[in-house]
């Protein structure tokens, strides 16, 4: 988008249920042409020979392994034994309807 066509902030903002000021308005309207005025620059670049990517920083196993740790586990009657409900052997909650 050229710097020089108009955005329609007010519209814009009506559409996200925004009440702004006619200052926001020439603001954020300055601010969004911009914005768009740079992505047409990236527009120009010829991208045909760059592989797409999804992880620029190269990380790569950022999860740890799922181990069960034994000093951490709970037996059943432990975990039941501050509910302030119980029935046979599970907690018990009001429905939620």
């Amino acid at each position: 988008m050229k710097k020089s066509s108009k955005l329609d902030i007010g519209y814009i903002a009506k559409l996200a249920h925004l009440h702004l000021t006619p200052e926001e308005e020439t603001l954020f309207s300055r601010q969004l042409a911009d914005i768009l005025g740079h992505i047409d620059k990236l527009r120009e670049l010829d991208l045909k020979d760059i592989p797409p990517t999804f992880q620029a920083a190269g990380t790569v196993d950022v999860t740890r392994k799922d181990l069960v740790d034994r000093q951490r586990v709970l037996s059943q009657e432990e975990a039941l034994a501050n509910a302030p409900d119980k029935e046979r052997g599970f907690f018990r909650v009001p429905k939620v309807l």
